[in-house]
């Protein structure tokens, strides 16, 4: 049995453990940046092998055929403007036009989605430019393990539930299907969140970044 010492050195050797609450989704499109840090649950895809029994005499054993990938769940948390949901509104509409009852071809509105694990240190670097209402954030050599959504496109818009709850935050969950899933081999250690809305002030964009730096060392 391991000692406390030999566990503390590994956990050392691997530069700490890797926190669930540290992750960054970036979605396509420049409108999207805003909704990368307001972003509150995702997880990395999974993938099974698919095997069907094949028989040699009297012996059965498993032989694959293929891989199956499970959707991805996104959540949101929604802002007075809605910006999550009319994003994803927007997206779904490039997908079935809903007047004319038509289907449009999928490489009209597939697109790829990236999602992060990061590590701490947390410590992004704020830049101002073009224009008071704009803020380049950006996280520097903390992405460790990178993955990138093939052919994504959103299959299940998930109600928004109300509530009497003073305290409750209206999220947003939209449900991500995609053909495959690859590993970015050499992530390039920085995820860059932008936010150039000109409904959102410098003041309310660096709170925004400063609850999600709280969200990332939350429980530290």
């Amino acid at each position: 049995m391991a000692s406390i010492e030999q566990l503390k050195s590994e956990i050392s050797r691997g530069g700490g453990l890797a926190r669930p609450n540290q992750f960054l989704v970036q979605l396509p499109s420049a409108e999207s940046r805003a909704l990368n840090i307001l972003c509150t649950r995702a997880s990395l895809p999974g993938k099974q092998i698919l095997t069907h029994d094949r028989r040699i005499n009297m012996q059965f054993e498993k032989v694959a055929y293929t891989f199956g990938v499970d959707d991805v769940s996104l959540s949101f948390l929604l802002t007075n403007d809605y910006s999550a949901k009319v994003y994803f509104d927007n997206w779904r509409k490039k997908i079935i036009n809903e007047e004319t009852l038509t289907v449009n071809y999928k490489t009209e509105y597939q697109e790829s989605v990236r999602i992060h694990q990061l590590k701490r240190p947390i410590a992004p670097s704020i830049n101002r430019g073009g224009g008071s209402n704009r803020l380049d954030v950006n996280i520097r050599e903390d992405t460790v393990y990178s993955v990138e959504l093939i052919d994504a496109f959103p299959t299940t818009l998930q109600s928004i539930e109300f509530t009497n709850d003073l305290d409750a935050i209206a999220e947003f969950t939209v449900q991500m299907s995609y053909t495959n899933f690859r590993v970015i081999e050499k992530p390039q250690g920085i995820a860059s969140v932008t936010l150039n809305r000109p409904s959102t002030s410098v003041e309310k964009a660096r709170a925004q970044i400063r609850s999600q730096r709280q969200r990332f060392e939350e429980d530290f």
